[in-house]
């Protein structure tokens, strides 16, 4: 089977999306099936393709040209290269295509379309314009959780197949030697409270600003707070926040060593998400062996009512409470932890790879 991944997001981020692109590229690289062949199309040069069939279609700051590589030049390529199926895993595509190639669109979430308020007015836009007609046409739509997947049936009314196929996780890497060191560059000290995402507003950093910066006020905790991620859109509210807190750290983007480095360094992990279709960090923290605190946001409360301290996104006196808890209580803290790496330990790359070649082998037949 040849199939055809639109990798733009390796190129261009390193948030979410890119995480899931570059891990699910990886483990279906490493399946034992001979007959799977995979070709690669995005923007610039990246070592990350290097032994690859890729095709770069770069990006010109011209006018017109990002509709005219997506609407055109993207599929007269597929066309030409022929394969059984495209996979888009960024929502809006892929397009152009006769039917005898399928296509396949990856939708991570729909928070552009329930919470525009949050995203930036771009990407707002294009869903609206596109993505019910992406969701019309495509041969199938992969989610990773039933909270997904019921909000893709509320918002449309598309004939075509919604598998759930569950994310993997990047799966605790050995602590590094230089720990120390790594904490040390980031003027971090223990213990800590770790957040580990893009610095933006879905990711309500408000709330657990608010939380940790009122319980400092009010208890004698040596914690801080470390933000570890890379400044996203809207975030200005945020930065004043953390600029007015001696005890919270920014770290901005981080390598993956630096982030083994933090999860294992940390007491606890705390994501206080309004909303995800998924929810990797948290289980990254529970691989580590981290007891976690997060919201019921979407598919949080999906995924992790039964493994983690869970608040209304909201709530912030719940937040503080579990905060305390968890500062004060080290066998509810190793409890949890306990818990959360036996359920961690179920989300593997492999496995989702395996999941969505066994959909594509069904759907190409």
């Amino acid at each position: 089977m040849k199939i055809v991944i639109l990798a733009d997001t390796i190129d261009n981020q390193k948030a979410g999306i890119y995480v899931y692109t570059k891990n699910l590229i990886k483990a279906l690289q490493n399946l034992k099936d001979k007959n799977l062949k995979l070709i690669f199309i995005h923007k610039k040069e990246n070592d990350f393709f290097n032994g690859t069939e890729n095709y770069i279609i770069p990006r010109k700051h011209i006018p017109g040209y990002d509709s005219l590589r997506k609407f055109y030049l993207i599929p007269k390529l597929v066309k030409k290269l022929q394969p059984d199926a495209v996979v888009e895993p960024c929502h809006i595509g892929p397009f152009g295509l006769p039917k005898n190639i399928k296509r396949v669109t990856i939708i991570h979430d729909l928070t552009p379309i329930l919470f525009p308020e949050l995203h930036v007015k771009r990407s707002v836009i294009i869903h609206k314009l596109l993505l019910k007609k992406v969701l019309k046409k495509t041969d199938l739509i992969v989610v990773p959780s039933e909270t997904t997947k019921a909000d893709v049936l509320r918002y449309s009314k598309t004939k075509s197949p919604i598998v759930v196929i569950r994310e993997g996780i990047d799966h605790a890497e050995k602590v590094p030697e230089n720990s120390a060191e790594i904490l040390q560059k980031f003027g971090i000290k223990k213990p800590y409270i770790l957040f580990v995402g893009t610095i933006e507003p879905r990711k309500n950093l408000d709330i657990l600003i608010d939380a940790f910066t009122e319980i400092k006020a009010k208890n004698s905790i040596p914690n801080q707070l470390v933000l570890a991620g890379a400044k996203g859109w809207k975030c200005k509210k945020i930065m004043e926040k953390v600029r007015k807190n001696k005890d919270i750290v920014l770290t901005g983007h981080i390598t993956g060593t630096e982030k083994a480095a933090l999860y294992s360094g940390c007491d606890f992990f705390a994501y206080p998400s309004l909303y995800e279709g998924f929810g990797l960090p948290p289980l990254e923290a529970m691989s580590y062996g981290k007891a976690v605190i997060c919201s019921t946001g979407g598919a949080l409360k999906e995924l992790f009512s039964a493994h983690a301290l869970t608040f209304a996104a909201h709530d912030k006196e719940v937040l503080k409470n579990h905060i305390i808890s968890l500062i004060n209580n080290p066998d509810l803290r190793d409890s949890l932890a306990q818990k959360g790496l036996i359920f961690a330990k179920n989300f593997t790359w492999d496995k989702t790879a395996n999941e969505l070649l066994t959909f594509l082998d069904k759907m190409v037949k």
